[in-house]
């Protein structure tokens, strides 16, 4: 058909440095930002940094935090099949308040 348009041209394509052998890829610079959190409490994303090893999910933590990949979903579902068999709920509250905040308190 001669009325459809051209095809646009290909992008020129990016040249990208050469890693480091032996360096493992990372997206962020991990560094970098943990230097950036001044909280010590927001250092570690863990379940046990959070709740400690007593929490209402520690056990589920500790068999899901190994498991990766597609294989994740499928053990999840097969512990939601079985029934909860742990300690009691906590019902505090572990939010932080940040300096930044728009609530003047």
């Amino acid at each position: 058909r001669q009325d459809a348009a051209p095809a646009p041209a290909a992008a020129p394509a990016k040249k990208k440095a050469p890693r480091a052998p032996g360096r493992q890829f990372e997206r962020v610079d991990s560094a970098r930002w943990l230097a950036a959190i001044s909280d010590e409490r927001l250092k570690d994303n863990s379940y046990e940094g959070t709740y400690g090893a007593g929490g209402w999910g520690a056990r589920a933590s500790a068999k899901l935090g190994k498991v990766r990949g597609k294989d994740f979903r499928h053990e999840k579902t097969k512990k939601k099949r079985g029934g909860y068999r742990g300690g009691a709920v906590d019902l505090g509250s572990n939010s932080i308040k940040f300096a930044d905040s728009d609530d003047d308190d």
